[in-house]
């Protein structure tokens, strides 16, 4: 289960537009230091922020990094970088709002392929549907639909072609997530998306056919809501052994 938690937090950033500057005063409580501990591996995920207050660095220290530029206020360019493999992520606005996007992706410093990617927004301003094409944007590849409820996301529709290929549920506490202040306005990207949710996720279900496996997050908290520590629990339904690791959140 190595970065369970962090995959579902971090990741997110990578597809994520603007962040939420009414909920995030000059002196609000952000993020700096993620620490899990894994079957005996340490990670260190360290946050960096702009003069905005908006994540431009996330760096582990196995050499990960993702990379954010922003245009005004519109983050405009994610790029995930892993040695000599690369993502990149480039988005088009139309009055601030998200339309279109290009992801690419290189291996040992060489481009491999471009997917095309076109948002549908609801009256509320969410995404609700990322639309997937190939490089030619005449071929559909898949699509993925968001559910959201009470300020975060519960479920994630991952589709390859017209046919469900996976799914991502979602519970969450009453509390904050590690990234209330760094909160995002869109989720630009398929894949995760909970650096837009306002509430700690305290339970995770990820389903591909007809394997399922569920993750259970524990938290400790300070005196404003905020996690501190987390014990993750993650085990293939119905009764799988469970793997465990712990997290530890520093702003």
């Amino acid at each position: 289960m190595k970065k369970q938690l962090l995959v579902l937090a971090l990741a997110g950033l990578a597809f994520t537009a603007c962040k939420k500057d009414d909920d995030a005063p000059k002196n609000s409580q952000l993020i700096k230091k993620i620490t899990e501990v894994n079957d005996g591996d340490t990670i260190i995920t360290n946050v960096s922020y702009d003069n905005s207050k908006r994540i431009s660095l996330i760096k582990t220290n196995e050499g990960e990094e993702t990379k954010l530029t922003y245009t005004s206020n519109n983050l405009t360019v994610v790029e995930n970088i892993d040695g000599d493999d690369k993502t990149k992520l480039e988005i088009t606005y139309n009055g601030g709002k998200p339309v279109t996007a290009v992801y690419s992706m290189y291996e040992d410093n060489v481009f491999i392929n471009k997917y095309k990617y076109t948002y549908t927004l609801n009256a509320a301003n969410k995404v609700t549907e990322v639309l997937m094409k190939d490089s030619t944007n005449a071929n559909v590849i898949g699509k993925a639909v968001f559910t959201y409820a009470n300020g975060n996301i519960t479920k994630v529709e991952s589709y390859a072609g017209a046919n469900l290929f996976s799914t991502q549920e979602f519970t969450y506490g009453t509390k904050k997530s590690m990234f209330y202040n760094a909160r995002v306005n869109y989720v630009l990207d398929p894949f995760l998306a909970q650096a837009f949710s306002a509430n700690e996720v305290t339970k995770a279900k990820f389903t591909i056919g007809t394997v399922a496996k569920e993750t259970t997050n524990t938290y400790t908290y300070d005196a404003s809501g905020f996690p501190l520590t987390a014990n993750v629990s993650e085990k293939e339904l119905p009764n799988g052994t469970p793997e465990t690791s712990t997290l530890k959140f520093e702003y």
